[in-house]
């Protein structure tokens, strides 16, 4: 399955999805956030302690994810696709093949969300999350 996501500078993303909710009748599905991460490296500032680490939507029957970054956004680069698969084989076949002449943001390894998780950029730039459906 192929998921959009969205990234939000300083801290916009609950505010984003709750104007989505209501300009598109969108049903959110969840928030997390960074302070409930029980690995504490996810809240680096205060800034960051109520950031959306993961928000999940439905927008006009689309899944979308959305979370609040630190890094500098620019309207080109708010956009990356996740890509959930059924098994940890899967995800690290995928990995495997789309990492070369790329650069990884999250290598790949199990998380508290998903079984196996990677973040990367691919050779052409696209940024991917590539997890385990859970």
């Amino acid at each position: 399955m192929l998921v959009p996501a969205i990234h939000f500078p300083d801290g916009n993303c609950e505010n984003a999805m709750k104007l989505y909710q209501k300009a598109f009748n969108g049903q959110i599905l969840s928030i997390s956030y960074n302070h409930e991460a029980p690995d504490s490296k996810l809240v680096e500032t205060d800034k960051t302690y109520n950031y959306v680490m993961h928000g999940e939507m439905i927008i006009c029957g689309t899944r979308v994810n959305m979370c609040d970054v630190e890094e500098e956004i620019l309207p080109n680069n708010m956009f990356i696709f996740n890509v959930f698969f059924n098994t940890v084989e899967e995800v690290t076949s995928a990995f495997n093949e789309l990492k070369q002449g790329g650069k990884i943001i999250d290598d790949l390894e199990p998380t508290f969300w998903s079984p196996m998780y990677c973040s990367f950029l691919d050779r052409y730039g696209i940024q991917w999350q590539i997890m385990v459906n859970q």
